[in-house]
């Protein structure tokens, strides 16, 4: 039995209440879908068409990227806003022109292009690949409404329209002004929050149909159990970032998450395979890991605050925040 031939996670939601218990008490396993974080970043240069067509011959359920605007209002595939550290050049993606940002190569070899949004979407309409699906991380650097507004018109000049990636395409949003915006320029697309806040995806929680993106970290221990077992009971799929950790594989496939990021699709798939078949088993934190994670939520603590001292405590100061002028 093969856990790669899955169907996508897209076309197989599960309804309210199917999370009642964790996994390892649960008749069924539910093994997470590999989600290849910026393609196959273990082995390619990150966000670039050769990582994303290494993730698909690696045999990952998911591609996950980020986006980012040109100056003349093309969506880029970058998760910096600025060029330095994937492409050795000064200056941001928002100062430059697409003819520009084409001509960069990664430092990484073999030097490969910066992959635009449009590039992405037809490599993902060949037809092995239609059981894949994206999840696009918005970032909140951009104008929010050009750049949503952007990426509608890019998803509707690529293949069948928007109504073709309606199932295949799932908008990350970290931030609540970027929910409505999502709502009026792709309607019916499924959304996730991206973060590492609990308190903060809690207000999520208010709008329906909106799935979650979670640093993992902040999902171990009594506040993260809470989160989850309250996610499930909503209907809401969960996803992890970013598992590179055997053990932390391990530890998302035992809690039931419905995605997991990660830089290496190939070493995820061979820990949910082993699983399946029972030669691998979830296992106590070791001291190592379990330092690991507290370092994690202890700067998640930090971010987090003052992510919500700049975008709002909930979701009515959120709103004003992002009104204000």
């Amino acid at each position: 039995m093969s856990y790669q031939d899955g169907q996508p996670l897209l076309s197989s939601k599960r309804s309210p209440g199917t999370f009642g218990k964790s996994v390892m008490d649960s008749e069924e396993l539910k093994l997470p879908q590999a989600i290849a974080h910026r393609g196959f970043r273990a082995q390619f240069p990150e966000n670039t068409i050769l990582a994303f067509e290494g993730a698909v011959k690696a045999g990952a359920h998911a591609i996950e990227t980020d986006l980012h605007l040109s100056r003349d209002g093309v969506v880029m595939i970058s998760h910096d806003a600025t060029l330095k550290r994937v492409f050795g050049e000064e200056g941001k993606v928002i100062d430059c022109d697409y003819s520009y940002l084409k001509t960069l190569r990664t430092l990484e070899a073999p030097h490969v292009p910066m992959a635009s949004l449009k590039e992405v979407l037809e490599l993902l309409c060949q037809p092995a690949l239609r059981k894949m699906w994206l999840l696009l991380d918005i970032k909140i650097d951009n104008n929010a409404e050009n750049i949503i507004r952007l990426t509608a018109e890019t998803l509707n000049d690529v293949g069948g329209g928007v109504e073709f990636w309606g199932n295949r395409v799932v908008l990350g949003c970290w931030t609540l002004n970027f929910i409505p915006l999502c709502e009026r320029y792709l309607p019916g697309f499924p959304i996730t929050h991206i973060g590492y806040s609990i308190p903060y995806a809690r207000e999520f929680l208010e709008i329906p149909n909106v799935s979650f993106n979670m640093l993992y970290a902040i999902l171990d221990g009594p506040k993260g159990e809470k989160f989850l077992k309250d996610a499930r009971a909503a209907g809401r799929d969960v996803y992890t970032w970013t598992v590179n950790d055997e053990q932390v594989m391990k530890w998302t496939i035992a809690h039931g998450i419905d995605g997991v990021c990660t830089d290496d699709p190939v070493k995820f798939l061979d820990i949910c395979e082993k699983y399946l078949n029972g030669e691998v088993s979830s296992e106590p934190w070791s001291c190592r890991m379990a330092f690991v994670l507290m370092y994690y939520q202890f700067l998640a603590y930090i971010f987090s605050y003052l992510f919500r001292c700049r975008h709002g405590f909930t979701l009515k100061t959120a709103e004003k925040a992002h009104l204000a002028p």
